[in-house]
């Protein structure tokens, strides 16, 4: 009988690769250099797995501490603020469908998440380390 790690990663701890491929498609237009990044960043980490293969319904996940070591937390701040445009002249264009309205806001939401989990685990190092 396998055990599994006591330490399983957490919902928090995973970033999807849907999100990293949809910011890939809203991002490439006005800013190719960080999508390019986000390209980068998939093709040079593996996706989350223990035992079995980490799937949700989002499909494969990464870890969050693979993302910021690929993609650096000033690039993360990037990517927050390109979407955060986009989200601002999506509101402004009435004609847009509340779907695609709801499907960035969401993106956003886990970008941020991503940008609260950095905070949180930079802070909690830097306690165990000061």
């Amino acid at each position: 009988m396998s055990r599994l790690p006591k330490n399983l990663p957490s919902a928090d701890d995973l970033f999807s690769h849907r999100a990293l491929e949809l910011s890939i498609a809203l991002i490439r237009n006005n800013n190719p250099g960080l999508a390019s990044a986000i390209k980068k960043a998939i093709s040079q980490i593996s996706s989350a797995s223990y035992g079995a293969s980490q799937k949700t319904a989002h499909g494969d996940m990464y870890f969050n501490a693979q993302l910021l070591e690929t993609l650096q937390a000033h690039t993360i701040g990037k990517i927050v603020s390109a979407l955060t445009e986009i989200g601002e002249q999506a509101l402004q264009n009435k004609n847009l469908s509340i779907e695609y309205v709801s499907l960035l806001r969401n993106l956003i939401d886990d970008w941020v998440q991503l940008t609260e989990w950095i905070l949180k685990n930079s802070s909690n190092s830097k306690r165990a380390h000061g």
